[in-house]
């Protein structure tokens, strides 16, 4: 098990959970809340000897994709989780799953927890516990060029494509639907972007960073723009997700916030992460 070497892990940390500012988060302006202070040396290491099963997508470039070179899931998420493991000491083992199967596989204790660039929306969180959000984003839109659509207000009695059981799909058939737009839900945005390429769908709805990974890869082939619009940012940061009341959830978040404080969680956001200048 690889060790976190850093002089702030000489001293013993203090770090409030529930109400506490970390940099990838916005701030709360509502009334605070009672803050809860856990010392981080007490924290580290206490799920050793732990194997858990971790829930993880195949296909949500650039945080958690199967790298066919590699042949393996690679990314910032995997990444992430494996500096966690190492603060906290568990092993884990990977399970490439849709989103509609994560749900279901941590409902039924099947797997113990899923990091796949899972967004914290509010109908989520009334079925399941997550960490504090470790990554800011937000859903934009992408059409064919032939549909010659430049503006959200103009997208109107179309066929829209969504990954089944993602806050795209959320946000499509709460307030895309109404404008005469029809919903087809897909199980992975591989195909929601082959079929949209060929104009059997006009647009979709995807995670900002998921979009740019698709149009870099596909930069000299592909036919669609996107939307410059930022939707449902409040409700599309990313969290890890576990059962409602998971026992080890106050661990998970100080072990996030000691990545953030040592640099490790700056240095996994520069390698997967470009950002447009």
């Amino acid at each position: 098990m690889k060790k976190i070497l850093a002089s702030i892990m000489m001293l013993s940390l203090m770090f409030c959970l529930s109400a506490c500012n970390v940099p990838w988060q916005k701030k709360d302006t509502q009334k605070e809340v009672k803050r809860e202070v856990i010392q981080a040396d007490k924290v580290q290491g206490t799920m050793e000897g732990m194997t858990l099963k971790v829930g993880v997508s195949n296909d949500m470039a650039p945080f958690s994709y199967y790298d066919e070179e590699q042949k393996k899931i690679v990314g910032f998420d995997i990444d992430l989780l494996d500096k966690i493991s190492d603060y906290l000491g568990f092993e884990y083992k990977l399970y490439p799953l849709s989103m509609k199967q994560i749900e279901q596989k941590i409902k039924d204790k099947e797997i113990d927890l899923a990091i796949a660039g899972i967004s914290i929306t509010d109908a989520r969180q009334r079925e399941y516990s997550f960490t504090d959000a470790y990554y800011e984003t937000y859903l934009q839109i992408v059409v064919h060029k032939n549909t010659g659509i430049t503006d959200r207000k103009d997208v109107e009695g179309m066929k829209i494509g969504v990954v089944t059981g993602t806050s795209s799909e959320e946000y499509a058939k709460e307030y895309i639907a109404e404008h005469n737009n029809k919903i087809k839900t897909y199980k992975t945005a591989e195909e929601v972007f082959k079929d949209l390429e060929d104009e059997k769908i006009d647009a979709t709805i995807y995670d900002a960073l998921g979009i740019q990974a698709y149009m870099k890869e596909h930069k000299d082939t592909t036919n669609l723009n996107v939307l410059d619009e930022q939707l449902n940012s409040e409700e599309s940061n990313y969290g890890i997700m576990f059962a409602k009341g998971y026992k080890y959830l106050d661990q998970f978040n100080v072990a996030l916030q000691v990545l953030n404080n040592n640099g490790s969680y700056q240095k996994i956001k520069e390698q997967w992460i470009r950002t447009k200048e």
